[in-house]
Order: C-alpha cells, then structure tokens, then sequence
C-alpha cells in the first residue's frame, strides 16, 4: 500500500512540475495589470528611483501595494536589467515562493495533527489548483503573502501551546512581513493579539503587538506622507483609490447588504471553483456542497490562532467591493484541512471526496497547461483570454512607429510602459459596486468622461485590446465605439498588422474635439 501510494504521489508531483514549467516558460508577463505595476516599481527601485510608479507621466510615489515584493524583484532585475529577456529570471520570485509555501503549509498541517500522506494531498491538491500555477508564475504577491502568512502562523500557534516569547516575537516579525507584502496581512496583525488576549496570553499579545508595530509605522508614515491628492490620471494608482472600496465606510445600507450577501456567497462557493470547477451552473451544487463541507469543518474546529485568522481575513474580504475569489488563494491548505477533518470520519465518503477533488484538479490543469501553450498566456479564468502573441505585436509596432515622448493609454498601462519605453496610463478608474455587483451602464465613467481624462493625461495613442479577462473589458469596447461614433475626429486609427480585435488609435488634441462638441460636454 504505500509503495502504490508513493507512486502516487510521485506521479502526481511529476505531473505538477510539468505544467509550472509550462506557465513559467510561457511569454506573458504584466497582462493582469497588478503585475505590470510590480514589475514598474521593481525597476525603479532597481534603478535608483525609488518606490515610485515610472511608468505614468508624473512617476507618482507608490502608496497602494506595500513595498517587500518590488523590493525583492528588484534585486533580481538588477542582477538580470535586460527586459523582457529577464521575465523567466524575475518568475522565479513567486515560483520559490510558492513552493516555500507549499513545504511551510505541509509543516503546518503535520503540526496540526494531519498525517505525512493527508498533510502531502492537501499540499498537492493546492498545488494543483490553476489560480495557484497562475500565481506562482506572474509578478504578484500572493505566494510570497502565503508563504510568509503560513510561516507565521507556524510560530503563533507554539506559541498558543507552550509558555514562552521566542515564538510570539517571531510570528510577530513575519507576520510584519505578510503586511509589508499584501495589505490585507493587517487580518492576521489584529486577529493574533485579539485572540492571545482572549485566551488571557496577554504576554504573547503584548509582545506580538509591540513588535508588529515598529515593523508595520515605517509603511503607514510612507503613505501618510505621500497622501497629497493625486492628479486623476494617477488617483487608481494610490491608497486614495482604496478608501471607497470597504463596506464600513461606503455605500449606502442596502448596498452594503447587496456587497455582503454576494461577497458571502463567493467566499461559500470558491473553494471548490479554485480547486477546478467550472465556474458555470451546472457546477454550482458540487462546489456548494464542498463550500458547506469546508465551512462547517471550519465552524466545529478547535478556536485557535490559525481560526482566529481565518475569521478575520474573511472577514476582512466580505466587507471589500470586490471579487473575494482572487484574494482566497492563499487560504486553500487551512481550508482544504478543516473540510477533511469534517468528512474523515466516514473513510467512504473521505475517499470518495479526496478522489472528486483529485480528478477535478486533475482536468482543470490539464486544460489551463494546453491553453497557455497555445496562447502563451496563463489565466486562471479559461473562458476568456485574450492571447499573448497578438499583443506583443501591437506593442512591438507601436515601439517602432511612435515617438519616443509619447503616452500611451489603455486598460494595461504598465506593460505598455515596460515593453514600448512610453510613458502610460489607465485613464479611467471603474466604481466597485457598479462594475461587479450592480452592473450599471457606465461603471467605468461615460464616454466623455473617458474622452476628458485622456485629454487631461495627455494622451498621445489610445491601445485597444479585447481586455476579456477584465470586467472593464466590455465597457471599454463600448465607450470607445461611443465615441468613435458621436465623435468620428477623437480616436483616429492607425493599421498595426495585428488581428481586428486589436489596434491603436492617435488622441486628437483637445481644441480640435472641442470644435466637433458642445460646449457643455467638457469641463
């Protein structure tokens, strides 16, 4: 039984270095938008800049994303300046980091009572999710923001269980470290003396305090001192776009329910959707039913730091406008474990569980390795992508046939920035609530609202790709045909040879939009 059981795992693991070595090879890098801005500021950091946004006209100081990963990529971008040539070297900063993750959270699971193989299949079945290959193989935060979490929570729970401050003083410093890598690591910085409070370790919570606190002043003294009002075409890029996202500050009550509720039935239903399922109806009772077992193994387990977190950092994401399915990855191991423990003790119904999940896994990965060989772009979402290969082209063109001093706008700012030299911007910034849960026609501003805030970046080229792993997507292609059709002179069209679902247009200056329009229609 345990050598088939090796062989198992070690067919299993093969399988799994075969399709990260898929999505690390893959081309693509900044086509989430997120990772574009990290590679931006690791080059700045790189480049004697400091931590500022280069790729925008006014190069605005960073206040939104925390500074410990740029900080990192950027001592490998100074060992390896050559970009794009130096992307598969900058991967593999989230690829160390998640397979750190992946042994920390097996040490983790051990620790918590899991046997060596249960502790191995849940790290595997993580593994295997397409969200955490995605991850592990672009320039975001999330495996390093795990790594350190899981690392942490190593730490706190000895700490829980046996007298002493060496462990307390060390989870406290890591736990300073998740927050310096993901803002949302403030869950675990107020869940762990919360709860070392609670079980009267009031020693453990002081020093866990104190210590997080004289890691965590330097980023929040960083931000308050860059907190000017920034100009509109920089406002997306600050911790000022952040502000209008929570629940408990913004929108109004039925709102605030309308956010809660849709958020609460995406927490329930993820799990299962990021260990494979199609995110379609027709799936939606099997991840349902894994929801409901994950949650109430969550519910009957022991209160300890490890659910003293889990509470909080959910907590923290139901009250946030904003899709919550991204931002549970680094949960998988802790909620996979509580679901086993809710079904083992029925070992049919554990084995018929593990094998489901095994086989979803199993084919979901299969699908999104075949996808990012034939498009040369991993996503996690399979339904839509728009494709590496007709992109490269369009930026390759426009490198060649624009002015150096031109800017650049569209939905993927920073890449265009990184792989053209132009100065770049978004040029719009979409309202939470309308775009995902209300679903208004204009979540993204009117038109001429889009048509003013190009004109106020000074936008010399507007880039137009499908952007269908974007929300915004749909609303972009709108707006610009809008305008192309009330205002024919306002985007004028180039003939990049790429395919029709891409192109660039020229911005005509402002005076001579404002002869074809209204007086009124511009501020």
């Amino acid at each position: 039984m345990s050598a088939s059981r090796n062989t198992l795992f070690a067919a299993a693991a093969a399988a799994l270095l075969a399709a990260y070595f898929i999505a690390w090879r893959a081309p693509a890098a900044g086509t989430y938008h997120d990772d574009g801005i990290y590679m931006v500021t690791a080059k700045a950091l790189a480049e004697g800049k400091g931590y500022r946004i280069i790729s925008l006209p006014g190069e605005v100081p960073q206040t939104k994303y925390p500074v410990l990963f740029p900080l990192l990529l950027s001592t490998i971008w100074r060992l390896a300046p050559d970009f794009p040539s130096n992307v598969p070297v900058l991967k593999l900063l989230p690829l160390t980091a998640a397979f750190a993750w992946f042994v920390l959270s097996w040490l983790l699971l051990r620790q918590e009572g899991a046997s060596p193989p249960l502790a191995s299949s849940i790290c595997l079945l993580t593994a295997g999710s397409a969200w955490v290959v995605y991850m592990s193989n672009a320039m975001l935060s999330e495996t390093l923001f795990a790594a350190l979490t899981t690392s942490s929570l190593l730490f706190l729970r000895r700490a829980e269980q046996r007298p002493g401050w060496r462990d307390a003083v060390i989870g406290a410093v890591l736990a300073s470290l998740a927050f310096h890598t993901r803002g949302a690591g403030v869950a675990l910085l107020v869940a762990a003396p919360a709860f070392y409070a609670w079980k009267r370790l009031y020693r453990q919570a002081l020093l866990f305090s104190a210590i997080a606190a004289l890691f965590c002043i330097p980023w929040l003294v960083w931000v308050a001192s860059h907190s000017s009002v920034p100009a509109a075409g920089a406002a997306y890029y600050s911790n000022a776009n952040y502000q209008g996202w929570n629940i408990v500050l913004n929108f109004t009550w039925p709102q605030k329910l309308h956010i809660l509720l849709e958020n609460a039935l995406m927490v329930f239903l993820a799990p299962g959707l990021l260990a494979g399922l199609p995110a379609s109806p027709a799936f939606l009772i099997p991840a349902a039913l894994a929801g409901a077992v994950i949650f109430a193994g969550l519910l009957r387990g022991e209160r300890s730091v490890l659910t003293a977190f889990l509470a909080a950092y959910i907590a923290l994401i139901l009250a946030w406008a904003w899709s919550p399915m991204r931002f549970l990855v680094p949960l998988l191991p802790l909620l996979y474990w509580y679901g086993w423990r809710r079904v083992s003790g029925g070992r049919v119904t554990a084995g018929i569980c593990a094998a489901l999940a095994c086989l979803t896994c199993a084919i979901s990965l299969g699908r999104a390795s075949v996808h990012t060989i034939r498009l040369g772009d991993p996503q996690p979402n399979l339904r839509a992508s728009d494709g590496w290969y007709p992109l490269a082209a369009l930026l390759d063109w426009t490198k060649i046939h624009t002015p150096p001093t031109a800017v650049l706008a569209g939905n993927l700012d920073p890449l265009y920035y990184l792989y053209t030299g132009r100065k770049a911007v978004r040029s719009f910034s979409a309202e939470p609530y309308s775009l995902i849960y209300s679903h208004s026609a204009y979540p993204i501003g009117a038109p001429r609202q889009l048509l003013h805030n190009l004109q106020a970046a000074r936008a010399s080229f507007w880039i137009r790709t499908p952007n269908s792993t974007f929300l915004e997507g749909k609303h972009l292609e709108q707006a610009q045909l809008e305008l192309s059709r009330e205002y024919p002179a306002t985007l004028r069209p180039l003939s990049p040879p790429v395919p029709s679902t891409h192109g660039i247009y020229a911005v005509q200056e402002l005076q001579a939009v404002r002869r074809k329009c209204s007086p009124c229609e511009f501020p």
